[in-house]
């Protein structure tokens, strides 16, 4: 058992640092001449087979037969559209890395996981999320530009941060320690220097339904913290001390140029979705409505909305499937969570809200290489034994 534990918890470490990667090869981890993605891809793989091969059998039901035929799609699909339309490097290395990353992944977290497994999940995630912030303080002390912190820009940067926010928050929502609250607003002050609304407005939404959901229960308590963070902020100044932080004043100066460029993003999509309805391929959005619109050009390679680049890249009949899913799922999470709401145990309050806030960020800046923890946290939310402890009460 001791022996079982230990391979576990390399397992999901090598996981999560997968999942923070994103990538099966990345030439900036390379030091001293040897890359260190490489050599964790590899241990990753290698772990996941004996997992993979000890799942003997499968239990399926009506919303994970959904998953599993997406997931499918997004193996058989790609290969067969790029029989037909071009692909290039871009559209290769997000089939490649959903493919030995996300996959395998998924199909372990669904199939073996329990209560424990997710719990440690999300403590390790929890710990790589603290480093990647301190490597974000480093650069707002020493760089004035938007945070792009190893390599993953300002937009993956603040999403990282309102996760980590977020499962503080959620994990055991009766015992928020003064430690924490603390760490929460670190994180929430590095995803403002960050200066991307998206990933902040996905964060506002998501407290929003928190708020109206429980409105009883938290109202008075919302009130007195927004009075008196608000009262702090106006009286210290900390307030315009905050706006001096990397780039947070791109959140409150008004610029137009990225609202306008999600909307142009939106309508290209559809052109694209009514010319191939059955989609172009992964990585094919930008080449394919250039083509469409050879006088207006774009320069990005996706549409940084992951239903867009489904429905335009695999097709309408694949980007339906993936929004049902992404509602049962959701309505699912839901459920768990309010006839458990009387357990402060139950982890479907964090995958309820993690997925609400991941789903939010996806129609923002998302992209299905970007959306690898959506998936993990939707299969989580599939995961046959119940993810609640029960604890014996003493009599």
């Amino acid at each position: 058992m001791k022996h079982k534990n230990i391979f576990s918890w390399i397992y999901i470490l090598l996981a999560c640092a997968m999942l923070a990667i994103g990538r099966v090869y990345d030439e900036r981890l390379d030091f001293f001449g040897i890359n260190l993605s490489i050599i964790l891809s590899v241990s990753f793989l290698l772990l996941s087979i004996p997992l993979l091969l000890s799942i003997k059998r499968v239990k399926h039901f009506n919303t994970k037969r959904l998953f599993y035929y997406f997931l499918l799609i997004i193996i058989i699909l790609p290969p067969m559209l790029c029989l037909y339309f071009d692909y290039d490097t871009f559209g290769f290395e997000k089939y490649f890395n959903f493919i030995f990353i996300v996959i395998p992944l998924v199909i372990i977290v669904i199939e073996t996981f329990k209560y424990n497994d997710v719990r440690v999940f999300f403590k390790i995630l929890l710990g790589f999320i603290i480093a990647l912030s301190l490597i974000g303080l480093f650069v707002v002390s020493s760089s004035s530009d938007r945070l792009s912190v190893l390599g993953g820009g300002p937009i993956v940067f603040a999403r990282w941060m309102n996760i980590g926010l977020i499962i503080l928050f959620f994990i055991k929502q009766s015992r928020i320690n003064k430690k924490n609250i603390l760490l929460m607003l670190f994180f929430l002050v590095l995803s403002l220097a960050a200066g991307s609304r998206g990933p902040v407005l996905s964060l506002a939404i998501t407290f929003a339904v928190y708020f109206f959901l429980n409105f009883q229960k938290v109202f008075l308590r919302v009130l007195f913290l927004s009075f008196l963070i608000g009262s702090i902020a106006f009286f210290s100044g900390i307030n315009t001390s905050i706006l001096g932080i990397g780039k947070t004043e791109r959140l409150v100066t008004k610029d137009n140029r990225s609202k306008n460029a999600r909307m142009v993003f939106a309508s290209r999509s559809v052109d694209l979705m009514l010319h191939y309805p059955l989609g172009v391929g992964l990585g094919n959005w930008q080449v394919y409505a250039n083509k469409i619109k050879p006088t207006h050009l774009l320069k990005h390679q996706y549409p940084h909305n992951l239903v867009l680049e489904i429905f335009s890249e695999l097709g309408i009949i694949s980007g339906i499937l993936f929004l049902i899913l992404l509602l049962k799922i959701l309505f699912y999470n839901y459920k768990k969570m309010y006839l458990n709401k009387n357990n402060e145990h139950s982890f479907y309050p964090l995958l309820f809200y993690l997925q609400l806030y991941l789903i939010s960020n996806s129609f923002f800046s998302g992209s299905l290489n970007d959306s690898r923890l959506l998936f993990v946290v939707m299969a989580m939310s599939l995961i046959e034994t119940s993810l609640i402890l029960k604890v014996k009460k003493n009599v």
